[in-house]
């Protein structure tokens, strides 16, 4: 008798437990942009959920609800936006925490034109010479959306995003003078 307690008690529990959420489980994909999802346990025995969007596959080019950020392996002095046909804005210095960083973040004023632009185009100055790269943004809509309700975990298997693997594309030097 005590066997089949048992075995009814632990039959009864599992019926109860939830899934185990997959760690950095990949939960929205639109155009060139996806969002991760981790789920990380604290203290108090709660859990806290961090969204991070990307850009390609990139692990360089980081989305957050209210921050895009760019880390470049060269030493970058300024850097100067063009957003959708628009000609490029004035070149500005990195702040400090860029320079920390070694990054190029969008934030601010920066990260509302990028939010409601096409794509972005990004002139980074180095010793190297002028950095060229430009994003495509259709998708980071759905990616911030996505981000903005806690990237919720697709209920339909066919909701979920494509796990396949996209070729990066970092900054890359082109042959022009500096200004």
């Amino acid at each position: 008798m005590k066997l089949i307690l048992a075995v009814l008690a632990v039959l009864g529990a599992c019926a109860f437990a939830q899934a185990a959420e997959a760690p950095n489980q990949p939960v929205y994909r639109s155009g060139p942009w996806f969002v991760v999802r981790s789920v990380r346990s604290v203290r108090d025995g709660g859990n806290v959920v961090a969204c991070t969007g990307f850009y390609r596959a990139n692990r360089h080019v980081q989305l957050s609800k209210d921050t895009l950020v760019i880390e470049t392996s060269d030493d970058v002095k300024g850097v100067a936006f063009g957003f959708d046909d628009q000609p490029m804005g004035a070149q500005r210095l990195l702040t400090t925490g860029e320079k920390e960083l070694k990054a190029i973040a969008f934030s601010g004023e920066d990260f509302a034109r990028l939010a409601h632009s096409r794509k972005v185009r990004i002139e980074a100055v180095t010793p190297q010479g002028t950095l060229r790269h430009e994003l495509e943004l259709n998708g980071l809509a759905g990616a911030l959306e996505s981000m903005g309700n806690g990237c919720p975990v697709p209920q339909d298997k066919h909701q979920r995003p494509v796990r396949r693997r996209l070729r990066s594309h970092a900054l890359t030097p082109k042959t022009s003078a500096s200004s």
